[in-house]
């Protein structure tokens, strides 16, 4: 019995032995191999640098401890006291992701306070090797005459605050908006409430300064003061004096800082004083010539020296003409005799201009550009300084921007600018308003034609059974877009074309006057009923004009009286299409 005990046992041993051979006999996979965790390096600037780990796709890394984010770049910009910890990421079954890193905080240098210098010009300091360059962009409008509304011939404001405000959202540059001038007269929107409508837009938009130009003076000096006083920039005009004292509407300069650079604005009008109705020239003076230069030097002299400003902006009432009328004209170095390039000597930086509605980009003897954006909302200029804010030294990129670009009907536009027209027109639009039907285009020779002989129908009249008029017209000129197309005909169609508020005056002229200013001369737009031949030099005759016309002095017209109600020559051809007269 216990043979058969002891048998039993061996063959459970044997078979025990059996199976533990036959598990042994199973292949095993092997161990995975684990990454090696990344080495981690963190520059001054706190970049974070880690090594490169064969084997990993991607990289892991948290920041103060946070969840993982996954990269496949091996570096990462830390801020101020942000740890890092990284870890390398197989995404294979023949490794295992890496631990990850010991942590490494990026602790910002403290550099003790000093004054930059970049002695190797290259826009960055020696020492701390921040960036000492300030990147300025001007931006100048000239002659934009109450182009407030966008109209068949061209946009309004509406989408170019849009463009303006987006241009300031940009933080890689200080933005710098000003007139040369020209801004309120011309639309029944702006010179109904004398420029106090575009002067409000101004404010909305952010423009530092407006130099004054001669349509400015269209309703003379006593709107000046109060526009002044609604603007929240200044009016300029250096050379500007009333009764022999600098005016009290208008500065010399005005100083803005920007990105640390102190910018000197100058501003002055030309020689534009017999532009202005001779009505409005009582007392007032513009220093033209060898005088205004001495002015603008003198100014940019105490800007430099007593100011500290680093750079000087020179905008002015005047330009260059001559060009051609389409495209930008671009000219290095071209003769420049409208304007004194002595200025630029080290006095001026960049010069703005207007009045000439010319489009050109000009740079003169001493490498500083001008430049002048034609005129009615065609064209903005534009120029952008890179300004070295400790060595001094600066580079201008000038361009004119087309209201094709800021004044494109893809730009959404600002509500402000409409609610900015509601004001003013609460309950009838002007441009909507119709008065009638013109059925075919009229040039500007015939609506200027028209114009003289309305003058004359209307001082009849008035006057004419007390006096014998003989002629009627005066300086006759129609304004952007000149002609009147055909269809139907509002109220603000006709103020574009016609926009001085001149007078309609009854003068008295002698006979030489008559024949030489008028008569027998193509300045003037003239019906007369009366030839040439059958006047006698020494005989006074009677003439319809325009206040204009009546105060230049040149013309020798006695003003006899003036028609009541503010009534001009727009409204006189108001009346007459109103009446049906060009519907058929």
């Amino acid at each position: 019995m216990k043979k058969i005990q002891i048998k039993i046992v061996s063959v459970l041993c044997a078979l025990l032995v059996f199976c533990v051979g036959l598990v042994g006999c199973d292949k095993t996979k092997p161990e995975r191999q684990k990454l090696s965790a990344p080495e981690v390096a963190i520059d001054v600037d706190g970049l974070a640098v880690w090594s490169t780990v064969d084997g990993a796709i991607y990289y892991a890394y948290t920041i103060d401890g946070g969840s993982e984010e996954l990269t496949e770049t091996t570096s990462l910009q830390l801020a101020d006291g942000q740890t890092i910890a990284v870890k390398a990421v197989s995404g294979s079954s023949e490794f295992e992701d890496s631990d990850f890193s010991a942590p490494k905080t990026y602790h910002k240098e403290v550099i003790a306070p000093h004054d930059h210098t970049d002695v190797n010009a290259d826009g960055k300091c020696d020492f701390c090797k921040e960036s000492v360059m300030a990147e300025l962009s001007f931006y100048a409008v000239n002659d934009l005459h109450g182009k407030f509304m966008d109209t068949a011939a061209q946009p309004g404001v509406d989408e170019f605050t849009t463009y303006l405000k987006n241009l300031y959202e940009d933080t890689a540059r200080e933005e710098i908006l000003l007139s040369s001038g020209d801004m309120w007269q011309g639309t029944v929107e702006s010179s109904s409430n004398r420029g106090r409508l575009m002067t409000e837009w101004m404010n909305e938009v952010g423009f530092v300064s407006m130099t004054l130009g001669n349509h400015e003076f269209d309703w003379g000096p006593d709107v000046l003061t109060p526009n002044s006083e609604l603007a929240e920039f200044p009016l300029l005009g250096i050379n500007v004096t009333y009764n022999g004292a600098p005016a009290n509407y208008c500065k010399p300069s005005v100083i803005v800082e920007k990105a640390g650079v102190k910018i000197g604005i100058i501003g002055a009008i030309g020689d534009c004083l017999s532009s202005i109705s001779g009505e409005f020239q009582t007392g007032l003076s513009f220093a033209t010539d060898g005088a205004l230069t001495a002015l603008v030097k003198n100014e940019a002299t105490r800007l430099r020296n007593e100011e500290e400003c680093d750079f000087i902006v020179y905008s002015i009432h005047d330009g260059g003409s001559g060009f051609p009328s389409s495209g930008v004209n671009n000219v290095t170095n071209g003769d420049l005799t409208y304007y004194d390039t002595a200025l630029s000597e080290g006095y001026v930086d960049l010069v703005f201009e207007a009045h000439t509605h010319q489009s050109y980009i000009l740079k003169d003897e001493y490498g500083v550009y001008h430049m002048q954006g034609g005129g009615e909302n065609k064209y903005i200029s534009c120029a952008e300084v890179s300004f070295n804010t400790v060595t001094g030294d600066y580079q201008v990129s000038p361009k004119l921007i087309s209201n094709g670009v800021y004044g494109k009907s893809s730009i959404e536009d600002d509500p402000v600018v409409e609610e900015i027209f509601e004001k003013y027109f609460p309950d009838e639009n002007p441009y909507t308003t119709v008065l009638g039907k013109n059925i075919r285009m009229r040039d500007s020779d015939t609506i200027c034609d028209r114009v003289a002989r309305l003058y004359y129908d209307k001082g009849m009249e008035t006057w004419g059974s007390e006096y014998q008029i003989v002629a009627a017209g005066g300086y006759l000129n129609t304004r952007n877009p000149y002609d009147l197309s055909a269809g139907d005909v509002t109220y603000a169609d006709l103020f574009s074309l016609l926009p001085f508020d001149n007078a309609i005056v009854l003068g008295k002229i002698r006979g030489s006057d008559l024949k030489k200013r008028f008569l027998n001369s193509n300045s003037y737009c003239i019906y007369a009923t009366i030839d040439a031949s059958e006047v006698s030099d020494g005989k006074e005759y009677y003439i319809v004009v325009d206040s204009y016309t009546s105060t230049y002095r040149w013309n020798n017209i006695t003003e006899v009286t003036r028609l009541a109600g503010n009534i001009y020559a727009r409204d006189l051809l108001a009346d007459y299409i109103r009446a049906g007269n060009w519907a058929r």
